[in-house]
């Protein structure tokens, strides 16, 4: 009987870093793995987002701007960033930037 070797066998990050090293060959396979590695394994994360959307769009119509909504979609995605977000330096950091202020008396 053959002996059982427990040797890993190589995988496509394998043959990636081998052809990272000699960059002229085989240009164009290395672009398509590097494609192929940063694919997602799953399109939740494309599902959860356009699900967001959907909420944000019924509950506001459509009578916003496209960067207000990709801001009202990248906080309510990572809703746990911003929930972890300190509101007194906040406002204070845009009262200080903010060239508006008037003296009215």
């Amino acid at each position: 009987m053959a002996k059982e070797t427990k040797e890993r066998k190589p995988s496509l990050v394998d043959l990636y870093r081998e052809l990272l090293q000699e960059p002229e060959c085989f240009p164009n396979l290395s672009k398509i793995i590097n494609i192929a590695l940063t694919l997602p394994l799953t399109s939740a994360s494309a599902e959860r987002s356009f699900s967001k959307l959907k909420i944000i769009k019924n509950r506001l119509r459509s009578t916003m701007r496209q960067d207000r909504l990709e801001s009202l979609m990248l906080m309510s995605v990572e809703s746990d960033i911003c929930w972890g977000l300190d509101i007194e330096v906040l406002v204070e950091r845009f009262t200080d930037a903010a060239p508006r202020r008037w003296n009215l008396y």
